[in-house]
């Protein structure tokens, strides 16, 4: 058995044993990017065409649901996520949320729940987390690896904290992983909701740090793994967004959720600057900062 075919062998048993005996109650969110499409693709290989979830904003840029549509399940949930939705439910996110605060990704994914617990029998929600910190699906990896970079990174910097080798970067990346799935934990949580990251089965993830460097960067060892059971035009994809959140073009587009930002930390985001997180975890801190005792 080949490595890529062994590889495959342990995805297919992870997402297997994750689902069998709950399949009625079970979901996938999905993306549009290689990492959930293979999770949905395997499910349906096995023979469960569950409810797949996708997120997105009706922005032009900030919407994956072509690639999404072309993943194979049960019914497809395309759950909109509006400006007036920020102003809502920021505060019960937030609410959700535990230090060390992650990315602006985790309010698209608190209102997935939110549509998955108020609108179906799910219960546990299957993802792709994981897949980026074991086959190296970071720009910033890439980027120090000398990788070409995805569509849009074309004067991409590297963090000035992030590690310039390859070996240590790999580290760092994985080394995060934890406070990564805990934001998605307290995201379903939040519902009643439980997050489940097959792609961190332990045999998956010993298998990934089995390989050499170079196979651990731009995904390419998983896009050979998958090759026949995700769509060419997912594996091929140059132009893979994450969950991208328009929040900065609000803020600048929609006078509401202008002003919720601007009460409540005193400034609006750069909007030529839409990455920048600063701005994100002061909201969070303002937002859960508890009262000063009196």
């Amino acid at each position: 058995m080949s490595d890529h075919n062994y590889l495959l062998k342990l995805i297919i048993d992870a997402v297997e044993e994750t689902i069998e005996g709950h399949a009625e109650v079970s979901g996938i969110v999905v993306s549009g990017g290689l990492d959930s499409s293979t999770v949905a693709c395997v499910a349906h290989r096995l023979g469960w065409d569950l409810p797949l979830f996708t997120g997105f904003y009706a922005e032009p840029g900030f919407s994956e649901v072509p690639y999404a549509e072309m993943v194979p399940g049960g019914f497809h949930h395309l759950i909109e996520i509006r400006p007036e939705d920020f102003v809502e439910h920021f505060d019960a996110m937030a609410a959700a949320l535990r230090p060390p605060y992650q990315g602006m990704g985790a309010f698209g994914q608190y209102m997935v729940g939110r549509y998955i617990a108020q609108n179906t029998p799910v219960k546990r929600v299957l993802s792709g987390e994981g897949s980026d910190e074991l086959f190296g699906g970071y720009a910033r990896l890439m980027a120090v690896a000398g990788h070409p970079l995805p569509d849009g990174y074309e004067n991409y910097v590297v963090p000035a904290d992030y590690p310039r080798t390859v070996p240590e970067a790999i580290q760092y990346d994985y080394d995060r992983l934890p406070d990564l799935l805990a934001v998605d934990d307290q995201c379903m949580a939040a519902h009643g909701l439980e997050a489940l990251a097959p792609f961190t089965d332990e045999r998956v993830v010993a298998f990934a740090h089995g390989l050499g460097y170079q196979d651990r960067i731009g995904k390419t060892f998983l896009r050979q793994t998958v090759r026949g059971l995700v769509p060419d035009a997912i594996i091929d994809r140059t132009d893979k967004m994450g969950f991208p959140v328009p929040l900065a073009k609000w803020a600048e587009s929609n006078g509401d959720v202008a002003t919720f930002i601007h009460d409540r930390i005193g400034f609006l985001p750069d909007a030529e600057k839409p990455w920048d997180r600063k701005w994100w975890y002061e909201m969070l801190e303002a937002t859960n900062r508890e009262p000063a005792a009196a």
